[in-house]
């Protein structure tokens, strides 16, 4: 792998030998600002095309924040945001240090973004180092079962929305596959009631529903895939924690009101889908605690609504009865190109994923 070293320079030499020495103590190589010669690029450039090189990053936080950038971060900071939409960052926190205020903000957002992810304190370099080696060996061993592969991660996505049969009406699929590709839930645990009172709970009670709670649930097995289902909505989940959420489509209310005509609502599709990646990540943080699964891709699909016309909640309110139909498309399918994403980006940026779906979606609508 290549490992970029990220943290201050002046005065932590020390730190970052240390670091460096455990990464090539397992063959891997790292990259350091340091190491980088002559270019016609900025420093800042060229470490940030580093990190983006990379296939991890090591993050050391100590005392010092750093000198600020234009941007009115440190260069360590403008490096973790460069890095943690995409690659693996390990945290390491020096203990027994009097941190500055810039630092423990930065040191409270980085660890923040990493629950749940491999961390570890240090006192001194050689605790460092020992660290650092016990961490890239754990990610050595994830992804010893295999590289990630985002087409077979896309393929699998669209591959569970081309399969949704689950509802006759307008619906809105959004589709969670993750990887490395490995069998995450055996048949037993797949089949364990346990995991079937989980699952409606928290569609049914949790942080985010995706069930109606004045709806029956029943659940099912076929094969390797568990599917609870009400009505109007539904759960699938495989033994690779693929999981697919189904929900009605078109605008709630329109159901309560015949003088409203049917039609996609922009914000309540968003919403859907934002509260649809939340509660995706809260079950694969269920089913795969020690976190073997590390990056994820997401398909959402519209079946059944190509007669209804897509519009803003505002636009619906003033003129409820009169709006230009769609285009008639059976299914839609979209997902974000690349497909790929850090599986922590599923908690912290689900609004911006539910925002990027939504204009994929309306697109395609309106095409």
């Amino acid at each position: 792998m290549k490992v970029f070293v990220s943290s201050v320079i002046d005065g932590y030499e020390e730190y970052r030998e240390a670091a460096v020495s455990a990464v090539r103590t397992l063959r891997h190589d790292a990259l350091r600002a340091e190491d980088y010669g002559a270019s016609p690029n900025s420093p800042q450039q060229t470490c940030l095309q580093g990190v983006r090189d990379a296939d991890v990053v090591v993050l050391l936080l100590g005392a010092r924040y750093g000198f600020k950038q234009a941007s009115g971060l440190s260069a360590t900071h403008e490096e973790y945001r460069e890095a943690k939409e995409q690659h693996p960052v390990l945290l390491f926190v020096q203990e027994d240090v009097q941190r500055e205020p810039e630092q423990e903000d930065f040191l409270r957002e980085a660890q923040d973004w990493n629950r749940g992810h491999y961390s570890a304190a240090f006192r001194n370099p050689m605790d460092l180092q020992q660290a650092v080696v016990r961490a890239l060996h754990e990610l050595e061993l994830v992804q010893a079962i295999g590289r990630v592969d985002e087409g077979e991660l896309v393929q699998r996505a669209e591959a569970l929305i081309a399969n949704d049969a689950s509802s006759p009406e307008a619906s809105l699929s959004i589709v969670l596959t993750s990887g490395p590709r490995q069998t995450v839930l055996r048949p037993s645990q797949l089949e364990d009631p346990a995991l079937s009172r989980w699952l409606m709970q928290a569609a049914l009670f949790g942080a985010k529903p995706v069930f109606d709670p004045g709806d029956g649930t029943r659940a099912s097995h076929t094969g390797p895939v568990l599917l609870l289902a009400q009505a109007r909505r539904s759960i699938l989940i495989d033994e690779a924690a693929s999981i697919r959420i189904v929900q009605p489509a078109r605008y709630d209310e329109d159901r309560q009101s015949r003088a409203l005509l049917l039609a996609l609502i922009e914000e309540d599709v968003g919403e859907k889908i934002r509260r649809a990646v939340e509660f995706a990540s809260e079950v694969l943080d269920h089913v795969d605690r020690s976190q073997r699964l590390t990056d994820v891709a997401i398909a959402v699909g519209l079946s059944h609504a190509g007669y209804l016309p897509w519009r803003t909640r505002e636009e619906h309110q003033r003129s409820p009865n009169a709006a230009t139909p769609g285009k008639g498309r059976e299914s839609i399918t979209v997902h974000l190109s690349p497909a790929r994403r850090h599986r922590a980006a599923l908690r912290f940026k689900s609004a911006e994923l539910a925002a990027d779906f939504t204009l994929l979606l309306r697109r395609e609508v309106q095409a």
